[in-house]
């Protein structure tokens, strides 16, 4: 098995791979940019002056990754798979798509793994422990310093040797570092819960508890969904770079299914990230009327289905 023996760079995607893969890519564009702008829009104008925080400059900074996704990357998947669809030439331009695929990607999925980081500090910890405002924006500029540099190794390795380095790096470890995370924090809670139940009343204790639970529970549909999404690609990437006697059919499905679940999960993130906090949806709210009563309807469901203690309505609040 010889690495990267058959990479079927001078053969022609079938017709349905490429017209596929610029449709998914159409949708997931439409999907992702709107949400992560309204996101960018939020935290920076912050007219609750409630979202300057560590965590919520990870989350912007996760939504610039995305964004970039939505408006450069698959939009550039959307032309160069048409026109590949179409057979006109392109094999001049696909430096173009792997370096905008490679760079906001790796910016993404690093920027889960800071976010990872922040909650893994902020509950672990016996004391008040989190990444100030200052390391994240140093975090920020890291990520893309590293997320800018690693595209150009195409020009001296090729898409799919970089690809797979992308996978064995970037993906393979953030994805063992959510698992430690997730494990310490389940850990740390029940730890906490015990500690609670002895020394602390019974609303408080409710409270706190409810809270990191709920956080807790986010975080593991997370760290689900980025499996989901990761573990497949990495899977693909290595049938690419390993599998000598793979038709070029294969090839080529795999090339594009391994884009596309990556990109899947750039889009999934403003769900399962600020669209489920509290802060975020007020003040979505206060950005546009049309949020605002769905803001309205998600506060009241939550309410409804709070407990009947006067104290637990603070529960729902961040």
């Amino acid at each position: 098995m010889k690495f990267g023996a058959n990479l079927c760079d001078e053969v022609w995607a079938p017709f349905s791979t490429s017209v596929t893969t610029a449709c998914v890519s159409a949708i997931l564009c439409v999907i992702t940019v709107p949400g992560n702008l309204l996101i960018c829009w939020a935290i920076i104008k912050d007219p609750n002056n409630e979202l300057k925080s560590s965590f919520n400059y990870l989350i912007l900074n996760l939504a610039i990754a995305d964004s970039f996704i939505g408006l450069v990357t698959e939009p550039v998947f959307v032309w160069y798979h048409s026109s590949e669809a179409m057979r006109r030439e392109v094999l001049g331009l696909r430096w173009l798509v792997y370096m905008s695929y490679f760079m906001t990607s790796t910016a993404s999925v690093l920027s889960i793994a800071a976010l990872a980081t922040d909650r893994y500090l902020a509950v672990t910890s016996t004391t008040i422990r989190k990444l100030s405002s200052t390391s994240a924006i140093t975090a920020s500029i890291a990520i893309w310093s590293f997320s800018c540099s690693l595209p150009f190794l195409y020009f001296a390795t090729g898409f799919y040797t970089l690809a797979f380095i992308f996978a064995n790096t970037t993906i393979i470890l953030t994805l063992i570092l959510l698992l430690f995370y997730f494990v310490r924090i389940v850990k740390s809670l029940n730890a906490h819960e015990k500690h609670m139940a002895s020394v602390l009343g019974q609303n408080v204790q409710r409270r706190g508890l409810l809270r990191e639970k709920q956080a807790t529970k986010c975080f593991l549909l997370i760290l689900l969904f980025f499996f989901v999404c990761s573990f497949p690609s990495c899977v693909m990437i290595y049938v690419i770079n390993l599998c000598s006697t793979c038709s070029c059919v294969v090839i080529h499905w795999c090339r594009d299914l391994q884009y596309l679940l990556v990109l899947l999960n750039s889009s999934s993130n403003q769900f399962l990230y600020a669209w489920r906090m509290n802060s975020f949806r007020r003040a979505f709210g206060r950005i546009h009327p049309f949020l605002s009563s769905w803001e309205a309807q998600q506060r009241n469901s939550a309410v409804s289905q709070a407990p009947s203690n006067p104290a637990d309505p603070a529960i729902m609040a961040e």
